[in-house]
Order: structure tokens, then sequence, then C-alpha cells
């Protein structure tokens, strides 16, 4: 992570490549991190017991600036065209939409 120190980044990779444990990196989660949803890798962080409750606050803080050294730390151990593929911004119209459940004809 550019701002977070060299130590810090490998440590928070290795970390996140483990919650992935050889698995394929989903392109949803990474479109759910470029929109500012991580709470689930900061609980990984904080479930590791390697990280400080401030060091976890400082790494979500960069994280909010930045959403993409998440996705850089989450793809750090990603084959070369997982990588390339997910690093591309995709477009909108191939993004989730959320609809809210009042606006659903026959929910609830």
């Amino acid at each position: 992570m550019r701002d977070l120190g060299s130590h810090t980044k490998d440590l928070v990779s290795a970390v996140l490549s483990y919650e992935f444990d050889g698995g394929e990196i989903d392109a949803w989660a990474i479109d759910l991190v470029r929109g500012g949803e991580f709470a689930q890798w900061r609980d990984a962080l904080t479930d590791s017991g390697l990280f400080t409750d401030t060091a976890v606050e400082v790494i979500g803080s960069a994280w909010r600036r930045d959403p993409e050294l998440l996705v850089d730390a989450l793809l750090d151990g990603a084959d070369e065209v997982s990588r390339r593929r997910l690093k591309t911004t995709r477009r909108p119209s191939l993004l989730p939409v959320h609809i809210p459940a009042d606006r659903i004809v026959g929910f609830g």
C-alpha cells in the first residue's frame, strides 16, 4: 500500500490472500470495494490478530481515501491475467444495480 509502508502492505496482502484460500477472486467483490464497502476485509485484518485496533483504523482510513489500495492487496497473489482483468474498471452497465426494497413490485 503506497502510503502504509512495505511491511504493512506485505502483512495485509498475506492476510487477505489467505482469505481467498486459492479461490478465484470475485469481480463483484472488487466492485464492492471500489464502491467503498470493505468491512469484511477490515474484519479479516482484525480477526488475524496481527494488527492493533489503531493499525486497522489507519489501514481502513487509507482504504477510504483510495479503495485501489485494497484492490491491490486483494490482487497481490492473483495470476497476471486475473490481475489485469480485475484492475480494469468495469463499465457501469455491468455493475450490480441496487434497487430499494420499497421500489420492487410485490416485495414485502
